[in-house]
């Protein structure tokens, strides 16, 4: 049972054919198949001529499940299958050995995640490790990563836990040779045995003790620059262990809780105030609608944000309505006139808003953001991995899809899924106020820190090959997510109308030049230069009508 139907066909030509073909035993015992519409001999179900049946399966259809009964079934990379209708794969493909008495179930692959399955079984077991003596002492050990000598001369070397001596790479081999499976639990389910292995056990050239040496140094400096997936691959692949996210308490809403508690980082500032750091403001909008009365809306969120893209979050409100009627989204116009007074008196407007256009109400979103002068842009999330946060933008007709700009068209810009979430959990995984980090007020109700980051990284199977993507699991809203990466990308879309070197000096000099009345008098200051409108200029492909 391999995750996925490309992994089943690719491990059918690249494991079971040559294994057949070179293995002198076994040569012979697959007959070529004369016409491809013979069904003893295909990619997936092989018929020995000895009467055997080897049949390779997908985990990710239940289908591959059905009107069998086998014998032996091994499951391979289980922390890659896909949750099913029909239930638990693994599940599926035991209850296929159920009539026989000597049956023999396995169960392996790469563990991937903290909690995976392949942790969970091997927990269940009696947790075999390898032991292996030491040259010097003779002393009878499981080899350990902690063990390993990562710096210096003697980098690649291990040290003996008993004897303290260094061993060298060149020992390796008589130590495997000479070692034993020993048990360190007792099974929690009768006859199960459970084994762990790693890369230091390996004859391979490539498992040299000090290539792994390297590739930790390797991992390491690259999670100092901000990649956790570098390590992640290492203790996966090398260490045969399961990776466990650490950030995850501080993303989910206790851990933000904390963050909004914490005022001492400047955070738990009160509703509609907006810190003197904050020299533009952005909205996202999120449309629902479609599921009845009671789920249409428009949901809005409002960021500030300063110098190296500090954000403070301002605001985040619910629009009841029906958002393929005027009056819904007449309501946003409102949001953009609203006058945000900083502390110092300075009052501000919104100066950009991106509104999801991807699902419900699509024409009429894009119809209503004709002739608002570039503050409220429709934009829609591109799913695909690799997508850029932030794409160029492409001139579309209110009409009809991918037409060319024509009087009374719309820019639509599109938002990458993974990467806005990605960078949205480097964020908040910034722990120091100032550039990158985020705060959160008053405003930040309980409900909208736990819809901020519901999603989790989780592994999927393409062409043979694990990768990773951002999944919002079942039944989790995310919605105050959705909203805070559309005001982000519409901070992008802004930083595109300035040069990104200055862009933030430049507001800070017209910040600057307005002298507001002493806050005690409680006058309102004058309108910041930059909030007012010029008349607009000509629209150009690839361009927003210029003026806010």
């Amino acid at each position: 049972v391999q995750p996925v139907k490309e992994d089943a066909e690719g491990y059918s030509k690249e494991e079971i054919k040559p294994l057949f073909e070179d293995t002198p035993c076994l040569r012979g015992l697959i007959s070529e198949s004369k016409s491809r519409n013979t069904a003893s001999n295909t990619i997936l179900l092989k018929q020995l001529s000895n009467g055997a049946l080897i049949d390779i399966v997908n985990a990710a259809s239940g289908r591959s499940f059905r009107r069998k009964s086998r014998k032996v079934v091994l499951f391979d990379e289980v922390d890659a299958y896909p949750k099913l209708d029909e239930g638990d794969p693994i599940k599926l493909g035991r209850n296929r050995a159920d009539y026989y008495w000597d049956r023999k179930i396995g169960l392996g692959g790469t563990p991937i995640f903290k909690g995976g399955k392949t942790e969970e079984w091997f927990l269940r077991g009696d947790q075999r490790r390898y032991y292996v003596p030491c040259p010097f002492c003779n002393a009878y050990q499981v080899l350990r990563w902690e063990q390993m000598c990562k710096e210096g001369p003697q980098a690649g070397k291990y040290e003996c836990e008993n004897c303290k001596e260094l061993i060298p790479h060149s020992k390796k081999r008589w130590m495997v040779e000479r070692g034993e499976w020993r048990p360190t639990a007792v099974s929690q389910v009768p006859g199960l045995v459970s084994f762990h292995i790693w890369a230091a056990y390996s004859h391979s050239p490539a498992a040299d003790w000090s290539i792994l040496v390297r590739e930790y140094q390797e991992a390491l400096d690259a999670m100092r620059k901000g990649d956790p997936d570098a390590m992640q691959t290492f203790h996966n692949t090398v260490l045969g262990m399961p990776w466990e996210d650490t950030l995850s308490g501080k993303l989910n809403a206790d851990g933000l809780t904390k963050r909004r508690l914490d005022t001492g980082s400047g955070n738990g500032y009160p509703i509609g105030t907006v810190p003197n750091g904050v020299l533009a403001i952005t909205a996202g909008v999120d449309v629902q609608g479609g599921g009845g009365s009671a789920g249409e809306r428009l949901v809005v969120t409002v960021w500030g944000w300063g110098k190296g893209e500090e954000g403070w979050h301002l605001g985040h409100w619910e629009i009841d309505g029906d958002p393929q009627q005027p009056e819904t989204l007449d309501q946003l116009t409102q949001i953009a006139a609203t006058k945000w007074q900083r502390e110092d008196g300075i009052e501000m407007r919104l100066a950009m808003g991106g509104i999801d256009d991807g699902g419900y109400a699509t024409h009429e979103v894009r119809d209503w953001c004709r002739g608002k002068s570039g503050v409220w842009v429709p934009m829609k999330g591109a799913p695909q991995k690799g997508k850029p946060l932030l794409g160029r933008g492409v001139a579309v007709d209110v009409n009809r899809k991918n037409r060319p700009l024509i009087k009374g068209g719309v820019m639509l810009y599109h938002v990458g899924y993974d990467a806005s979430v990605n960078h949205l959990q480097g964020r908040l995984r910034n722990e120091t106020p100032g550039p990158g980090y985020l705060h959160l007020g008053e405003a930040s109700t309980d409900q909208f820190l736990d819809e901020l980051f519901p999603w989790k990284r989780m592994p999927k199977r393409d062409k043979g090959q694990t990768t990773y993507h951002w999944v919002k699991p079942t039944g989790a809203n995310d919605e105050a997510g959705d909203c805070t990466r559309y005001a982000y990308a519409a901070l992008q879309l802004l930083s595109r109308r300035y040069n990104r070197a200055t862009m933030w000096d430049q507001l800070e000099r017209r910040i600057n030049a307005v002298k507001p009345e002493p806050l005690p008098q409680q006058v309102p200051g004058p309108v910041d230069p930059i909030m007012q409108r010029r008349k607009p200029q000509s629209a150009r492909r690839g361009n927003f009508v210029s003026g806010w």
